[in-house]
């Protein structure tokens, strides 16, 4: 049995990081749990964040199965283009917490309620839908998510990519399922200084994770 060592726990490390900055990043799926809470409850919005496990399966392993056919150099420029992709992400999500930190109101868009009753069966439809519809997971595991499991399963075997998806999923889905229960327990949560906080120490993680690859693609290209 493999014993979990550094390189073990900088996959995880890499899967929580991005599955944590993603999970709080703003975007159809983070607008519609919170909208989906905001109508219906908690249940609902749990429906919603669970909605990435239903569908991302099928983008993983078509994203693995054609970048693994890739030769190293086009690796090394898929890696400067996630690097770039997820720096991008980062500046997105700092200039959305400025907004928010600028003009409280502009949460307010978000928490609009949604007119008509659903089942748990139509919001849970919804989200996959949503989410089968967003760019980001196709880009993030297009670029930077499958390489990641490539390296790591060839450096760590199995268990890289395993504990770097475990982390991913965890905090994805669970910092979704958080800022539900958050948002049920109190509409305002939304316009206080503390998601704004959490907004910017996301922005500056993904910067710094966007660096990182680029920095990792440009070295494997020398």
């Amino acid at each position: 049995m493999r014993v979990i060592g550094p390189p073990m726990l900088t996959a995880l490390f890499l899967g929580i990081s991005y599955g944590f900055t993603a999970g709080i990043s703003p975007g159809p799926m983070l607008g519609l749990v919170i909208t989906q809470t905001l109508q219906r409850g908690w249940r609902a919005g749990n429906l919603v964040a669970l909605a990435p496990l239903i569908t991302d399966l099928p983008i993983i392993v078509l994203a693995v199965l054609l970048i693994s056919q890739l030769p190293a150099s086009a690796l090394g420029w898929l890696a400067v283009a996630g690097g770039l992709f997820v720096l991008y992400l980062g500046c997105e999500t700092a200039l959305t917490a400025y907004r928010y930190a600028r003009d409280a109101s502009s949460s307010q868009a978000l928490s609009s309620p949604i007119s008509a009753s659903a089942a748990s069966s139509t919001v849970l439809w919804r989200a996959v839908v949503t989410n089968a519809l967003n760019p980001h997971p196709y880009l993030f595991w297009g670029t930077v998510g499958a390489q990641l499991l490539i390296r790591n399963y060839e450096e760590q075997g199995t268990g890289g990519p395993i504990l770097l998806l475990l982390g991913f999923y965890v905090f994805l889905v669970g910092s979704k399922l958080a800022i539900a229960f958050a948002v049920n327990r109190s509409r305002h949560w939304l316009q206080g200084p503390l998601y704004r906080l959490v907004l910017f120490l996301s922005a500056l993680l993904l910067i710094a994770l966007g660096l990182w690859l680029v920095a990792e693609g440009l070295r494997s290209l020398l």
